[in-house]
């Protein structure tokens, strides 16, 4: 795998559900978690699974944005947390994959919360080792800043059964927009690669962008 493939899925990604949620993209980490984790899961022949959980971002000036309302997950109105890739084939002593797709809207969603953004604008992604991107520490000791490409994410047992649910709840809209996006890298590739087989076809009114199992709102992270 090279960098250019770990770019692309993202793009592509991102486009498909930027197309149907031009609005509310930056809100829909689950969507982006899923959908992610289907196309990774294609692409490179692996098991990636959708997370859901709590998290923490550095926005800098010393403000950490906070994900963390684990009892959102059975509130209906939703709540604060996040949805992130984990790659799911390796056990042991491997350590695994993180993925986050929606890096790229932190600053985004900040300032619709209202933080102000001190920082850089943040990469496209972030992908990489566990041990190397999420930082080790307990929710109510992080530091005042992170370095630079890190995140502080925390899985629970309530975002494992409510990732479970959506999952269930919407997976036509789910199969729909992870179709669009394999066909999209598949036209994004040149035409002698052999990389992936011909995208399979959405099938006709499995996406409804204007309805709950498409967009699977709320709760929103």
């Amino acid at each position: 795998m090279t960098i250019s493939i770990k770019s692309l899925i993202a793009h592509c990604v991102n486009q498909v559900i930027r197309q149907h949620y031009p609005v509310q993209y930056c809100s829909l980490c689950h969507v982006y978690a899923i959908v992610g984790a289907n196309l990774i899961s294609i692409v490179l022949d692996r098991v990636y699974r959708p997370v859901a959980g709590l998290a923490a971002v550095d926005c800098g000036g010393g403000q950490l944005m906070r994900m963390a309302d684990n009892a959102a997950f059975a509130n209906p109105t939703g709540g604060a947390y996040h949805c992130w890739i984990e790659s799911a084939d390796r056990h042991g002593g491997d350590d695994v994959d993180v993925v986050d797709l929606t890096f790229r809207h932190n600053h985004t969603y900040a300032v619709k919360n209202d933080f102000t953004w001190q920082r850089e604008l943040p990469p496209d992604y972030l992908w990489g080792l566990r041990s190397q991107i999420v930082l080790q520490a307990d929710i109510d000791a992080l530091p005042e800043s992170f370095p630079d490409g890190t995140v502080w994410l925390q899985e629970t047992d309530e975002g494992w059964g409510w990732m479970m649910d959506q999952l269930a709840a919407h997976q036509n809209a789910f199969v729909a927009l992870t179709a669009e996006a394999l066909k999209l890298l598949q036209a994004s590739l040149p035409p002698d690669s052999a990389l992936l087989p011909a995208a399979p076809a959405a099938r006709p009114g499995a996406l409804r962008t204007g309805s709950a199992p498409a967009s699977a709102p709320a709760p929103i992270c």
